[in-house]
């Protein structure tokens, strides 16, 4: 019994046959392995895609990321520095505020101010 099963086919007598049948099945196993790398090329184009778009996905998720993030330092710094003036606006008025003077309240109020 031969590889492709040819001998099967027919008898010895017939050995122009045999090779043509021969030629026939390695005919389809190079057809058969052209489409499968076809197929495979196809799929790596694909995966290929994919990666690209999902890689691009992430660089604008990151660009807005980035963005958020300085707007939001930027609205940290300006709250610090309203925070700072009203620290100084009340440290100022204290000695005038007539509540705190006329003692109603015992003891002065201190502020706490939050570094960055």
């Amino acid at each position: 019994m031969s590889l492709h099963g040819a001998s099967d086919c027919f008898p010895p007598s017939d050995a122009p046959a045999l090779r043509l049948c021969r030629r026939s099945e390695s005919s389809d196993d190079d057809e058969r392995r052209l489409k499968r790398r076809e197929k495979n090329r196809v799929a790596a184009q694909r995966s290929r895609k994919r990666q690209t778009q999902r890689a691009d996905e992430l660089h604008e998720a990151y660009e807005c990321l980035e963005q958020q993030n300085s707007l939001l330092k930027k609205e940290v710094q300006l709250l610090l520095e309203e925070q700072k003036r009203l620290a100084e606006a009340l440290q100022s008025h204290e000695p005038l505020c007539p509540i705190l003077n006329s003692g109603v309240i015992s003891a002065p109020r201190t502020i706490d101010v939050i570094s960055p």
